[in-house]
């Protein structure tokens, strides 16, 4: 069975870990029912092609947004992801969504628990894939239930992996499960692999051919 090419436009360092990590590790669902290797059945490529990410709560219309700047820097089917941390208490709203990213740039982790009071509150991490082959946009998204750590914990300072806790996991936010048992115990629970998964099946099923064929 001939390997789908899938562009993913991106420049993190850990994005692009966390990829390999999905590609040797990671399983889905292929159109038999059958569970592969996500790295059996696809090649998965990187550009650093700029992208535009207008700030928005909602993380939908944000990736939306991202993936047609992608496609229109590279000219090519490809796909973009963003993330962010959704509390409980403002779950309604999707806050802090797409304005997690620049309150964590401003703030550190200190200073987003201090500015939120989130600590030990209930949260949703949301990671939402966008596809973008020129004839129109789809969207996947993957969500992780967990609570806000007190403080941050961990060394793999990925964005806000320092202060999430999955839930399961004995209070260990994802920097600790990355530190204590590998990068991919992360990725068997993670938002983002979840929203590549859903696209991932739907890729597979239309084989070759682009999704709005």
């Amino acid at each position: 069975m001939k390997k789908i090419s899938i562009v993913f436009a991106t420049t993190s360092s850990f994005k692009r870990q966390e990829i390999a990590i999905v590609l040797s590790s990671n399983e889905f669902t292929d159109v038999d029912k059958v569970s592969r290797k996500v790295g059996d059945r696809f090649d998965i490529h990187f550009s650093d092609v700029r992208t535009d990410e207008p700030l928005e709560i909602d993380l939908v219309p944000m990736v939306r947004h991202k993936a047609i700047s992608a496609y229109r820097g590279l000219l090519t089917p490809c796909i973009v992801e963003h993330a962010g941390l959704i509390l409980k208490e403002h779950e309604s709203k999707g806050f802090p969504g797409g304005l997690t990213q620049p309150m964590w740039d401003a703030l550190d982790a200190g200073g987003f628990l201090r500015r939120t009071r989130a600590a030990g509150e209930p949260a949703l991490a949301r990671a939402v894939i966008g596809y973008c082959d020129g004839m129109g946009v789809y969207t996947f998204i993957g969500e992780t239930e967990g609570t806000i750590a007190h403080e941050a914990r961990g060394s793999r300072e990925f964005y806000w992996d320092t202060i999430f806790c999955p839930n399961g996991f004995e209070g260990k936010t994802y920097a600790e499960i990355s530190e204590a048992h590998g990068l991919s115990e992360k990725m068997k629970i993670s938002q983002s692999y979840r929203a590549l998964r859903e696209f991932l099946e739907l890729r597979a099923k239309k084989g070759e051919s682009d999704l709005f064929s």
